[in-house]
C-alpha cells in the first residue's frame, strides 16, 4: 500500500512540475528541494554516525546505517535531478 501511495505521490509530483502555471510548479520545485536537501543532510548525518562507530557494531545497527546511507543517496539524486530537470526551457 505504501509503495503505491509513494508512486502516486511521484507521478503527481512530476506532473506539477511539468505545468505551466507558474504557482504549481514553483511550490513543486520547493518541494522537491526541501526533499533533496533533506535526504542529503541525513546521507550526511549518517555517515558521520557510521565514522564515530568505526563502521563496526554488535548488531544489525551499523547494517541499517549503511543502507540508510545508501537510501538517503538514492533519494538525494532523484529529487535533485527532478529540482534541475524543472528549470529546462526548451522541453
Amino acid at each position: 500500500m505504501f509503495e503505491l501511495l509513494f508512486a502516486g505521490a511521484l507521478v503527481l509530483l512530476i506532473w506539477a512540475l511539468s505545468l505551466k502555471h507558474s504557482i504549481f510548479k514553483t511550490l513543486a520545485r520547493i518541494f522537491t528541494a526541501l526533499v533533496a536537501l533533506a535526504s542529503a543532510t541525513a546521507m550526511v548525518l549518517l555517515f558521520m554516525v557510521g565514522q564515530k562507530a568505526h563502521w563496526t557494531s554488535d548488531g544489525p545497527g551499523m547494517l541499517l546505517v549503511m543502507v540508510g546511507i545508501l537510501f538517503c543517496g538514492m533519494f538525494t539524486f532523484v529529487f535533485g535531478g527532478l529540482f534541475f530537470t524543472s528549470f529546462n526551457r526548451s522541453a
